[in-house]
């Protein structure tokens, strides 16, 4: 019995020390990294939610493999915080939205506000910034590209943390989102996505006022945060 008992605690205490040293090797590992997640995390947002289309190779080192933005479900927002939840190698990133609705490939702005909340409002509403979005980022000082025959490519660099899914929604900001409609109406010849870059620059300007939306526009708007 008491053999047993003596058997048990060493394969606790083992289990306990395995633990513990994977835990320091990773704190080890993070502490080597250039930058925080948290630093990166921000970099990422204040530069991502700035860029169009054609500007997104701007991106490709904070993801472990080749970026792949899903331009046909594009997120306009106001950024309100960044968070984020660290365990070893790997951080969840959350981040703190007002939503100001969603645009897809014909330029149709879905799920929008009847009115666009001022910062000011932030401790009167109830739900300023209830509106969230995350990623992964993931330490490694290894990234892959997507070489010209189509081959992916492995790139060693210095330790950091970089984004683990390549599959990406765009947050961009409001004037991101008025440069991206005017770019891609103006490129376009098609009379349907012309008509709803109309309508969503309409909107769009009421919110740069802070205005809420007279009621022929607020029709197709959701009941949105007071």
């Amino acid at each position: 019995m008491c053999m047993k008992f003596i058997k048990l605690a060493l394969v606790v205490a083992l289990g306990t020390i395995t633990l513990w040293a994977q835990s320091q090797s990773a704190r080890d590992l993070a502490g080597r990294a250039k930058e925080s997640p948290l630093e990166t995390a921000r970099r990422f947002v204040r530069l991502e939610s700035g860029l169009l289309p054609n500007q997104w190779s701007e991106l490709t080192n904070f993801f472990i493999e080749t970026p792949k933005p899903q331009w046909n479900k594009v997120h306009v927002i106001d950024v309100v915080d960044i968070g984020i939840g660290t365990s070893g190698d790997i951080s969840d990133v959350s981040i703190s939205t007002n939503s100001l609705g969603e645009l897809d490939s014909s330029l149709r702005l879905s799920k929008y506000t009847s009115m666009r909340l001022p910062p000011e409002s932030a401790s009167a509403s109830a739900c300023y910034g209830d509106d969230y979005f995350g990623f992964n980022l993931l330490l490694s000082d290894k990234h892959w590209t997507i070489a010209a025959d189509g081959s992916a490519k492995q790139l060693n660099g210095p330790l950091s943390w970089r984004i683990e899914d390549p599959s990406f929604e765009p947050l961009i900001t409001l004037n991101t989102a008025i440069r991206y409609v005017r770019q891609m109406s103006a490129k376009s010849t098609d009379p349907v996505v012309r008509m709803n870059a109309a309508k969503t620059l309409t909107i769009f300007e009421y919110y740069k006022k802070y205005k809420p939306l007279p009621n022929e526009l607020s029709s197709g708007a959701t009941a949105g945060c007071q």
